[in-house]
């Protein structure tokens, strides 16, 4: 059963309110048991819209539907029977696109718009660095475009999602999701404005994705009252970021997340390509990232194309875990370090990095600021770590393995090329204004390829790897090291 939403008085002009005609045709095929809502070409103004079991919501080309500007616009069905309580976390202080809430079998397909409104949220940044705040007061703020809560057999398709003011698409403790062919278009200053973000989910695969967006590109979290998030597979994406293009953890990692592969992406302008925290209790494991082309070129300081850090968010946090980790075939253009840190008294274990090439057109000196910025998602409780002159910085790891580093240094004397020259740059999780003086290395500076405090067991390959400078040493190894080096 097919019913056109312009069957029950949709009007495509972008004026006219649609929602009540859009939930007439939802409920049409609700009482038929199932059926395709299709939007037909055109645009379409409407509050949020939730759907019903056993339904496809078809785009066809050339349709959009675009989210009013109006909170009030939103009110009925956020206020409707049984949707109190049932919005995510943030209960009723927030609305959504469209909403699927507890269902079964559900599918959103076609190749046509869904345009969240976003700009209507925020204010105009002019141009300037940072990302602003959406409006907040009471439930106005926006929750995701796209939520599916508690359901199970879904699937995404070619559709385009963009211009939101929060979260893009939310995957909340689903099981058995497919996405394939998502476009996400979002502006570089939206705030928040991730673009899928798995919370508790399990069984999910996601492929052939074009996401292009301001904060984290694909992202893994668990919420305190929440489970665990498990069996997720990333592939064959194209992912654009200012924040971190693959993700898991870090403020929201309160239960575990595990068996994770993450292969054949390529990430641009991203701040971290590949970023693993346990900072609330979570145990991280069993993740494989394989074949991922990177750049961290972006108007941010302290990038870093592999990150993973391991610590107590709070006093309360309880003790997580990063382990049975593997990155195979990274290849990075970068101005920045990777970092692989856990605090004192905890240990990353079983980390292996191979075939990791980075190469330098220049170099950010982390001295300079290194200790006092760069945000929550920064080695915080690993004060060395944070200001180390190396390549790679390892602090506190239990079987850590390196096959196949390679690093270009940029050369000497040339300066930043082209492409990676800025006059301001911001840190995560700050506005302050940063220029080149903090960031530009001084006669001072100079980088090994790999250093290394209390890192315990495996082995790394140093056969290829030189210091910046020839004639300095390429790996640096504090007296706690119990930690092969094959140098011959």
């Amino acid at each position: 059963m097919d019913v056109l939403i312009t069957e029950c008085g949709a009007v495509p002009d972008g004026k006219t309110l649609a929602t009540k005609a859009i939930a007439q045709a939802i409920a049409a095929i609700a009482q038929h048991g199932g059926g395709r809502v299709v939007i037909p070409p055109g645009r379409f103004l409407t509050g949020m819209v939730r759907l019903c079991d056993h339904m496809e919501l078809h785009f066809c080309p050339g349709s959009e539907l675009i989210a009013s500007p109006n909170p009030e616009d939103h009110l009925p069905l956020l206020h409707s029977p049984g949707a109190h309580g049932d919005l995510w976390h943030t209960g009723e202080d927030s609305y959504h696109l469209i909403a699927a809430l507890g269902l079964r079998h559900i599918r959103i397909t076609g190749s046509g718009i869904i345009n969240a409104n976003g700009t209507a949220f925020y204010p105009d940044m002019g141009g300037q660095l940072g990302w602003p705040l959406a409006h907040h007061k009471d439930w106005r703020r926006p929750g995701a475009a796209l939520l599916i809560s508690k359901c199970q057999d879904v699937v995404i398709e070619d559709i385009t999602i963009g211009n939101v003011a929060n979260w893009t698409c939310h995957l909340h403790e689903s099981d058995r999701i497919r996405i394939r062919g998502l476009v996400i278009e979002n502006p570089g200053e939206a705030p928040n404005a991730d673009g899928i973000d798995i919370t508790g989910c399990r069984g999910v695969s996601i492929s052939d994705c074009n996401i292009d967006t301001c904060d984290d590109a694909i992202c893994l979290k668990t919420m305190p009252s929440g489970r665990s998030c498990e069996n997720i597979a990333i592939s064959n994406c194209v992912l654009r970021t200012s924040c971190v293009a693959l993700k898991l953890g870090c403020t929201e990692s309160f239960h575990d997340m595990r068996n994770v592969t993450m292969s054949n992406c390529t990430v641009r302008g991203s701040h971290r390509a590949v970023g693993l925290y346990s900072v609330q209790g979570a145990v991280i494991e069993n993740i494989a990232v394989d074949n991922v082309v990177c750049d961290t070129r972006t108007d941010l300081m302290f990038t870093r194309p592999i990150h993973m850090d391991l610590r107590h968010g709070s006093q309360d946090s309880p003790s997580g875990a990063i382990r049975n980790v593997r990155i195979a075939g990274l290849l990075a253009e970068t101005n920045g370090r990777c970092l692989l840190t856990a605090e004192s008294g905890a240990v990353l274990e079983d980390i292996i990095l191979r075939d990791v090439v980075l190469r330098y057109p220049c170099i950010d000196d982390p001295v300079v600021q290194g200790q006092s910025h760069g945000g929550s998602q920064f080695s915080n409780t690993t004060p060395w770590a944070r200001v180390e002159r190396a390549a790679l910085v390892a602090e506190n790891v239990r079987r850590l393995m390196i096959d196949g580093l390679f690093i270009h240094w940029p050369t000497q004397g040339a300066g930043a090329p082209n492409g990676w020259q800025w006059q301001e740059k911001l840190a995560n999780g700050s506005h302050t204004i940063f220029r080149p003086a903090d960031w530009t290395p001084g006669p001072d500076c100079r980088f090994a390829a790999v250093s290394a405090r209390n890192v315990q067991g495996g082995h790394l390959d140093a056969r290829h790897l030189q210091a910046q400078y020839r004639d300095d040493t390429a790996v640096r190894l504090d007296d706690a090291c119990q930690w092969p080096v094959f140098s011959a």
